[in-house]
């Protein structure tokens, strides 16, 4: 065993030893480190370091991407759902009492808009069954359009949240058949919705009132299908490749 004095003596004897030999030591630390000791992988592939970090990064899943577009399917069953009360609320609110047409006669006199009793009584009956159908038809299809859609959105959403990325797109894949019966039905509602509407006009109005009603209805029918087309067209056109 050396002494304390000894070795102190020695050292100080030597002083570019322990210089050169703490140099040594420094230099195999660093040579030995690897920068990613240093930085996280994510950091490390930013400055384009380490092959494998940067490819997993390149090919990491966006979530932020997948969130936008489970918002965007859970608007469908948002606005299907507001559609459906609207369309409950407008069938409470229109008269749909059935004429019949047997106890009334040609000599009862005419309606408001000239024509005679039976014919505008005719009228009416075959409007209030058009209108319960579009009703119905509205109704119908929004139900399947919520339904279909909300599910979509929430077992979407519960694969993300347990990281199951590749089963997320797997679903999404294999439901893509649903999401376009979904979507035309969501059209189908929301058309029907409209006609519901203009056979209410008819209904509740009495008069020449309810034809100019009813015309300026079926115009804007007309009108907001033209644009609704339009916008799908496009859609399918420049984000699809349709």
């Amino acid at each position: 065993m050396v002494p304390i004095s000894l070795a102190t003596s020695q050292l100080a004897a030597s002083p570019g030893a322990v210089s050169a030999a703490a140099s040594s030591i420094v230099k195999t630390a660093a040579a030995s480190a690897s920068p990613a000791f240093f930085l996280p992988a994510a950091v490390s592939a930013l400055r384009g370091g380490g092959g494998k970090e940067a490819a997993a990064a390149a090919a990491a899943f966006d979530l932020t991407r997948a969130r936008i577009r489970l918002e965007g399917l859970s608007a469908y069953g948002v606005t299907t759902g507001l559609l459906m009360n609207a369309a409950m609320r407008l069938y409470s609110s229109t008269p749909k009492k059935m004429k019949d047409l047997s106890e009334i006669d040609d000599d009862d006199g005419k309606d408001d808009g000239g024509g005679d009793a039976k014919r505008v009584a005719r009228m009416e009956n075959w409007v209030t069954v058009i209108f319960a159908a579009l009703v119905t038809v509205t109704i119908m299809s929004g139900m399947y359009t919520t339904i279909t859609f909300s599910l979509l959105a929430l077992y979407s959403k519960t694969a993300l949240g347990m990281g199951a990325d590749a089963q997320y797109l797997q679903f999404l894949e294999m439901t893509e058949p649903i999401r376009r019966i979904g979507f035309d039905t969501y059209i189908v509602s929301l058309l029907c919705f409209k006609g519901a509407f203009v056979c209410s006009l008819f209904l509740t109005f009495k008069g020449r009132l309810r034809y100019w009603l009813s015309g300026v209805g079926t115009l804007g029918l007309a009108y907001s299908w033209y644009n609704i087309k339009t916008i799908m067209s496009f859609a399918s056109t420049l984000l699809f490749g349709g």
